[in-house]
Protein backbone atom coordinates (compact mmCIF):
# COMPACT_ATOMS: atom_id res chain seq x y z
CA UNK A 1 0.00 0.00 0.00
CA UNK A 2 1.42 3.33 -1.08
CA UNK A 3 1.02 6.07 1.83
CA UNK A 4 -0.78 9.67 1.58
CA UNK A 5 2.70 11.36 1.06
CA UNK A 6 3.61 8.70 -1.85
CA UNK A 7 0.62 9.19 -3.54
CA UNK A 8 0.92 12.74 -3.41
CA UNK A 9 4.30 12.67 -5.18
CA UNK A 10 3.15 11.07 -7.60
CA UNK A 11 0.16 13.00 -8.51
CA UNK A 12 2.17 15.78 -8.54
CA UNK A 13 5.01 14.17 -10.95
CA UNK A 14 2.04 12.99 -13.15
CA UNK A 15 0.84 16.30 -13.07
CA UNK A 16 4.14 18.34 -14.31
CA UNK A 17 4.56 15.41 -17.42
CA UNK A 18 1.21 16.10 -18.33
CA UNK A 19 1.46 19.89 -18.46
CA UNK A 20 4.44 19.17 -20.24
CA UNK A 21 2.65 17.15 -22.95
CA UNK A 22 -0.29 19.34 -23.11
CA UNK A 23 2.06 22.78 -23.70
CA UNK A 24 3.97 20.67 -26.28
CA UNK A 25 0.79 19.50 -28.21
CA UNK A 26 -0.79 23.35 -27.73
CA UNK A 27 2.23 24.66 -29.04
CA UNK A 28 2.24 21.93 -32.38
CA UNK A 29 -1.34 22.37 -33.25
CA UNK A 30 -1.31 26.49 -32.93
CA UNK A 31 1.61 26.50 -35.45
CA UNK A 32 0.30 23.59 -36.96
CA UNK A 33 -3.12 25.17 -37.87
CA UNK A 34 -1.69 28.24 -39.06
CA UNK A 35 1.21 27.03 -41.38
CA UNK A 36 -0.19 24.05 -43.00
CA UNK A 37 -2.48 26.18 -45.34
CA UNK A 38 0.43 27.87 -46.63
CA UNK A 39 2.83 25.61 -46.85
CA UNK A 40 2.84 23.44 -50.34
CA UNK A 41 5.28 22.15 -52.85
CA UNK A 42 5.82 25.08 -54.74
CA UNK A 43 6.76 27.28 -51.50
CA UNK A 44 9.66 24.75 -50.40
CA UNK A 45 11.46 24.27 -54.12
CA UNK A 46 10.57 27.61 -55.59
CA UNK A 47 13.06 30.36 -54.77
CA UNK A 48 12.64 33.42 -52.83
CA UNK A 49 12.80 35.96 -55.51
CA UNK A 50 9.50 34.22 -56.37
CA UNK A 51 7.72 33.46 -53.10
CA UNK A 52 9.55 30.20 -52.28
CA UNK A 53 11.54 29.79 -49.63
CA UNK A 54 14.12 27.16 -51.25
CA UNK A 55 17.28 29.10 -50.49
CA UNK A 56 16.43 29.42 -46.79
CA UNK A 57 15.80 25.84 -46.15
CA UNK A 58 18.95 24.16 -47.86
CA UNK A 59 20.69 27.38 -45.79
CA UNK A 60 19.67 25.93 -42.51
CA UNK A 61 20.60 22.76 -43.88
CA UNK A 62 24.29 24.11 -44.95
CA UNK A 63 24.17 25.51 -41.34
CA UNK A 64 23.55 22.26 -39.40
CA UNK A 65 25.92 20.00 -41.61
CA UNK A 66 28.72 22.31 -40.83
CA UNK A 67 27.97 22.57 -37.43
CA UNK A 68 27.61 19.01 -37.53
CA UNK A 69 30.98 18.27 -39.04
CA UNK A 70 32.51 20.65 -36.58
CA UNK A 71 31.34 19.99 -33.27
CA UNK A 72 31.33 15.99 -33.33
CA UNK A 73 35.28 15.53 -33.64
CA UNK A 74 35.92 18.14 -31.34
CA UNK A 75 33.19 17.02 -28.63
CA UNK A 76 33.57 13.72 -28.73
CA UNK A 77 37.68 14.01 -28.50
CA UNK A 78 37.03 16.19 -25.34
CA UNK A 79 34.98 13.91 -23.51
CA UNK A 80 36.73 11.14 -23.91
CA UNK A 81 40.21 12.89 -22.48
CA UNK A 82 38.25 14.23 -19.79
CA UNK A 83 36.52 10.52 -19.01
CA UNK A 84 39.30 8.45 -19.71
CA UNK A 85 42.73 10.43 -19.45
CA UNK A 86 41.61 13.63 -17.48
CA UNK A 87 43.53 12.99 -13.63
CA UNK A 88 40.38 13.21 -11.30
CA UNK A 89 41.42 16.40 -9.53
CA UNK A 90 40.80 19.76 -9.31
CA UNK A 91 41.36 20.47 -12.84
CA UNK A 92 39.62 18.03 -14.21
CA UNK A 93 36.40 19.73 -11.54
CA UNK A 94 36.81 23.46 -13.13
CA UNK A 95 36.67 22.31 -16.73
CA UNK A 96 33.79 20.55 -16.07
CA UNK A 97 32.23 23.02 -14.72
CA UNK A 98 33.44 25.48 -17.03
CA UNK A 99 31.64 23.58 -20.20
CA UNK A 100 28.63 23.59 -17.38
CA UNK A 101 28.19 27.44 -17.05
CA UNK A 102 28.97 27.72 -21.11
CA UNK A 103 25.74 25.84 -21.82
CA UNK A 104 24.15 28.36 -19.77
CA UNK A 105 24.74 31.32 -21.51
CA UNK A 106 23.02 33.28 -23.46
CA UNK A 107 22.99 32.63 -27.61
CA UNK A 108 23.56 36.28 -28.16
CA UNK A 109 26.37 36.57 -26.30
CA UNK A 110 27.53 33.84 -28.68
CA UNK A 111 26.72 35.75 -31.46
CA UNK A 112 28.52 38.95 -30.51
CA UNK A 113 32.28 37.02 -29.83
CA UNK A 114 31.28 35.10 -32.91
CA UNK A 115 30.60 38.79 -34.58
CA UNK A 116 33.54 40.20 -32.63
CA UNK A 117 36.12 37.42 -33.12
CA UNK A 118 35.26 35.42 -36.45
CA UNK A 119 33.82 38.05 -38.04
CA UNK A 120 36.09 41.21 -37.50
CA UNK A 121 39.41 39.73 -35.41
CA UNK A 122 39.95 36.82 -37.93
CA UNK A 123 38.70 38.82 -41.03
CA UNK A 124 35.98 36.16 -41.84
CA UNK A 125 33.30 38.72 -42.45
CA UNK A 126 29.37 37.72 -42.37
CA UNK A 127 29.94 34.16 -44.01
CA UNK A 128 28.85 30.32 -43.38
CA UNK A 129 32.20 29.49 -42.04
CA UNK A 130 31.61 32.29 -39.27
CA UNK A 131 28.33 30.81 -38.55
CA UNK A 132 29.45 27.15 -38.46
CA UNK A 133 32.54 28.02 -35.84
CA UNK A 134 30.22 30.22 -33.95
CA UNK A 135 27.47 27.74 -33.24
CA UNK A 136 29.74 24.76 -32.70
CA UNK A 137 30.73 27.07 -29.68
CA UNK A 138 27.10 26.95 -28.66
CA UNK A 139 27.10 23.02 -28.88
CA UNK A 140 30.14 21.70 -27.76
CA UNK A 141 29.12 22.31 -24.45
CA UNK A 142 25.90 19.95 -24.75
CA UNK A 143 27.98 17.50 -27.45
CA UNK A 144 30.86 17.01 -24.24
CA UNK A 145 28.99 16.67 -21.19
CA UNK A 146 26.57 14.31 -23.11
CA UNK A 147 29.21 12.36 -24.51
CA UNK A 148 30.87 12.19 -21.08
CA UNK A 149 28.29 11.06 -19.47
CA UNK A 150 27.56 8.00 -22.06
CA UNK A 151 31.59 7.23 -21.85
CA UNK A 152 31.20 6.52 -17.48
CA UNK A 153 27.59 4.68 -17.98
CA UNK A 154 30.02 1.98 -19.57
CA UNK A 155 30.65 -1.03 -16.96
CA UNK A 156 34.16 -0.41 -15.77
CA UNK A 157 34.22 -4.34 -16.35
CA UNK A 158 34.39 -3.72 -19.75
CA UNK A 159 37.31 -1.79 -19.85
CA UNK A 160 38.96 -4.22 -17.33
CA UNK A 161 38.42 -7.35 -19.26
CA UNK A 162 39.79 -5.90 -22.39
CA UNK A 163 43.10 -4.80 -21.06
CA UNK A 164 43.51 -7.79 -18.85
CA UNK A 165 43.51 -9.63 -22.34
CA UNK A 166 46.28 -7.62 -23.24
CA UNK A 167 44.48 -4.72 -25.15
CA UNK A 168 46.32 -1.27 -24.84
CA UNK A 169 43.68 1.80 -23.54
CA UNK A 170 43.38 3.37 -26.93
CA UNK A 171 42.37 0.17 -28.84
CA UNK A 172 40.04 -0.33 -25.97
CA UNK A 173 38.10 2.95 -26.36
CA UNK A 174 38.14 2.66 -29.87
CA UNK A 175 36.51 -0.91 -30.15
CA UNK A 176 34.72 -1.59 -26.35
CA UNK A 177 34.01 1.68 -25.14
CA UNK A 178 33.12 3.74 -28.10
CA UNK A 179 30.77 1.10 -29.65
CA UNK A 180 29.23 0.64 -26.73
CA UNK A 181 28.37 4.35 -25.91
CA UNK A 182 26.87 4.89 -29.55
CA UNK A 183 23.42 5.35 -28.29
CA UNK A 184 24.33 8.50 -25.96
CA UNK A 185 27.30 9.78 -28.19
CA UNK A 186 24.33 9.90 -30.94
CA UNK A 187 21.59 11.25 -28.45
CA UNK A 188 24.34 14.39 -27.42
CA UNK A 189 25.29 15.44 -30.54
CA UNK A 190 21.76 15.23 -32.20
CA UNK A 191 20.37 17.08 -28.89
CA UNK A 192 22.98 19.62 -29.43
CA UNK A 193 22.27 19.89 -33.14
CA UNK A 194 18.45 20.63 -32.68
CA UNK A 195 19.55 23.34 -29.85
CA UNK A 196 21.03 25.29 -32.57
CA UNK A 197 18.36 24.64 -35.18
CA UNK A 198 16.50 27.33 -33.74
CA UNK A 199 18.72 29.90 -33.13
CA UNK A 200 18.65 33.32 -34.47
CA UNK A 201 20.83 35.78 -32.13
CA UNK A 202 23.60 33.67 -32.62
CA UNK A 203 23.50 33.96 -36.53
CA UNK A 204 21.81 37.35 -36.92
CA UNK A 205 25.70 38.80 -36.70
CA UNK A 206 27.93 36.19 -37.87
CA UNK A 207 26.64 34.49 -41.24
CA UNK A 208 22.96 34.99 -42.19
CA UNK A 209 21.19 37.66 -44.65
CA UNK A 210 17.73 38.21 -45.33
CA UNK A 211 18.29 37.88 -49.22
CA UNK A 212 21.41 36.66 -51.67
CA UNK A 213 21.82 36.01 -55.40
CA UNK A 214 21.77 31.99 -54.82
CA UNK A 215 22.64 29.67 -52.97
CA UNK A 216 26.52 30.06 -51.14
CA UNK A 217 29.62 28.50 -53.41
CA UNK A 218 31.87 29.07 -50.94
CA UNK A 219 31.89 28.97 -46.68
CA UNK A 220 33.35 32.85 -47.00
CA UNK A 221 30.00 33.81 -48.75
CA UNK A 222 26.59 34.46 -46.56
CA UNK A 223 23.34 32.35 -46.18
CA UNK A 224 19.81 32.49 -46.30
CA UNK A 225 18.39 31.05 -43.09
CA UNK A 226 14.77 30.01 -41.66
CA UNK A 227 15.29 31.13 -38.49
CA UNK A 228 16.66 34.52 -39.59
CA UNK A 229 14.06 35.25 -42.33
CA UNK A 230 11.49 34.65 -40.17
CA UNK A 231 12.85 37.28 -37.81
CA UNK A 232 13.10 39.89 -40.33
CA UNK A 233 9.24 38.97 -41.71
CA UNK A 234 8.02 39.47 -38.43
CA UNK A 235 10.02 42.15 -37.16
CA UNK A 236 11.39 44.39 -40.15
CA UNK A 237 8.61 43.53 -42.16
CA UNK A 238 5.41 43.86 -40.09
CA UNK A 239 3.36 43.94 -42.65
CA UNK A 240 3.42 40.50 -44.58
CA UNK A 241 0.96 37.82 -44.07
CA UNK A 242 1.23 35.90 -40.82
CA UNK A 243 0.74 32.50 -42.96
CA UNK A 244 3.86 32.38 -44.48
CA UNK A 245 5.59 33.20 -40.97
CA UNK A 246 3.74 30.17 -39.77
CA UNK A 247 4.88 28.15 -42.88
CA UNK A 248 8.35 29.02 -41.97
CA UNK A 249 7.91 28.39 -38.24
CA UNK A 250 6.58 25.08 -39.18
CA UNK A 251 8.83 23.98 -41.17
CA UNK A 252 11.29 24.83 -38.02
CA UNK A 253 9.52 22.68 -35.67
CA UNK A 254 9.41 19.53 -38.01
CA UNK A 255 12.92 20.02 -38.49
CA UNK A 256 13.25 19.94 -34.64
CA UNK A 257 10.90 17.17 -33.85
CA UNK A 258 12.80 14.82 -36.51
CA UNK A 259 16.30 15.57 -34.96
CA UNK A 260 14.80 14.52 -31.68
CA UNK A 261 12.73 11.61 -33.29
CA UNK A 262 16.45 10.53 -34.52
CA UNK A 263 17.89 10.41 -31.38
CA UNK A 264 15.39 8.44 -29.78
CA UNK A 265 15.57 6.09 -32.60
CA UNK A 266 19.05 5.76 -32.58
CA UNK A 267 18.70 5.32 -29.10
CA UNK A 268 16.06 2.26 -28.99
CA UNK A 269 17.87 0.57 -31.66
CA UNK A 270 21.28 0.35 -29.54
CA UNK A 271 19.16 -0.89 -26.53
CA UNK A 272 17.39 -3.83 -28.30
CA UNK A 273 20.88 -4.46 -29.63
CA UNK A 274 22.47 -4.92 -26.44
CA UNK A 275 21.81 -5.80 -23.11
CA UNK A 276 23.72 -5.67 -20.21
Amino acid sequence: MKTVKEKTVLFLLGFSAAILLLAFVAITLFIGVGGLSAINFRMITTSIRKGGIFEPIIGTLYLLAGTIAMATPLGLATAIYLAEYAPKGKINRIIVQALNNLAGVPSIIFGLFGYAFFCRFLGLGISLLSGWLTLTCMTLPIVVRGSQEALKMVPKDFRVAAEALGAPKWKTIKDIVLPTATPGLATSIILGISRVAGETAAILFTCSVFLTKGLPTSPLQPVMVLTYHLYTLLVASPGTSTDRAFAIALILLGLVILLNLLAYLIRMRYRKRWKW
